[in-house]
């Protein structure tokens, strides 16, 4: 998304800095700004060009501002720190964001950022009958890893079908393990999530499980009332957005651009993730996206019985229509990098399947 533009803009200003050499992968080189401007992103490309070229990283991130300043879409550019380089993009892009999220549909969650590379994909584990914790946590990690690679743009081999729910013989209830007992009590997905977020610093808490993961629940909760917003526009005869048509630029409340700057990173969350062999990382990032969108939903509602906040605009319920539908977007894309299928429905948020 944003950070891809902006890689293609630093290449054209880096290949003037160094031509003689071949550029450095820009991939994993981004970072939220330091003021914590959504609209900001910071590179530490200078570094490495400055290790290709002998020169100072201030001085070649101060060229590459000069540079890529005249872009339209970039507002501001600027070195920062010992060499860094921060370009904060104008309110219209960063709200566009929604429209392209909204676009891509599920693919919203790829990018080339691995691609050349070839991984493997490892089918679902069958928690009912999952031997041991360690056991389960390792298969879960296994199977989110190829599929994180795979949707950052790594070529998958020995792709067999996804095994949920794999037929054979379950364990008995008195030879019934640890896993299977607890994804028979909270359900599949439930245990699925926790084993999904664990970190692997951290395997001895889950044998600690007294009570269903509320960061499941909060997930879960927040794509049902995404989806439900779309839908209850739907029932007042209200058009659903259209990502091509839609005024997304009125989306600059902050708590919308909060949420609009956490959204753009989605490509890159999931790349970083594969690439540093952390797969728990994007449970964690789903739940910040269920936090901002709920703060968003609250401050800047899209549907009229809502509450003055809504605004009188059509064009804003739009847009805001269409911000909840990135959300929805989002969520539903990463919960099937976990292997769960989303909750439709807010009744339905936390039932086993």
């Amino acid at each position: 998304m944003i950070t891809s533009d902006l890689d293609a803009e630093l290449i054209k200003a880096a290949r003037v800095l160094v031509p003689e050499g071949s550029l450095p992968a820009l991939a994993a080189s981004w970072r939220p700004a330091p003021d914590g401007d959504p609209a900001g992103y910071a590179t530490s490309l200078p570094f490495e060009l400055a290790s290709r070229s002998g020169g100072e990283p201030a001085e070649i991130a101060a060229a590459l501002a000069t540079a890529i300043w005249p872009t339209e879409w970039v507002l501001a550019a600027e070195p920062t720190g010992r060499g860094y380089l921060t370009i904060t993009v104008t309110g219209r892009t960063l709200a566009s964001v929604a429209a392209r999220i909204c676009a891509a549909g599920p693919a919203c969650a790829h990018s080339a950022e691995l691609s050349g590379t070839t991984v493997t994909i490892s089918p679902w584990p069958d928690l009912l009958a999952a031997p041991a914790w360690r056991r389960a946590w390792q298969d879960q990690a296994d199977a989110m890893a190829g599929r994180l690679a795979e949707a950052a743009g790594a070529s998958a081999r020995n792709h067999p079908e996804p095994e949920r729910g794999a037929s054979g013989c379950q364990p008995t209830e008195a030879a019934q393990s640890p896993v299977a007992a607890a994804a028979a009590y909270f359900g599949v997905d439930a245990v699925r999530y926790r084993l999904a977020r664990t970190l692997p610093g951290r395997l001895d808490r889950l044998t600690q499980v007294d009570r269903q993961p509320a960061e499941f629940g909060t997930v879960q909760l927040a794509h049902s009332e995404a989806a439900s917003t779309l839908r209850w526009a739907a029932d007042l005869g209200v058009r659903p957005p259209d990502p091509a048509q839609s005024a997304f630029w009125l989306l600059d409340s902050a708590t919308e651009r909060a949420l609009l700057g956490l959204l753009s990173w989605f490509p890159l969350r999931v790349a970083a993730a594969a690439r540093r062999a952390r797969p728990a990382e994007i449970p964690h990032y789903l739940e910040q996206v269920a936090t901002a969108w709920t703060a968003c939903r609250l401050a800047c509602p899209a549907l009229p019985f809502a509450g003055p906040a809504v605004g009188r605009e059509p064009a804003l319920g739009q847009a805001r229509l269409l911000l909840a539908d990135a959300v929805r977007t989002v969520l539903a894309a990463g919960l099937a990098l976990i292997g769960i299928e989303p909750a439709a429905r807010i009744g339905f948020v936390g039932v086993s399947r």
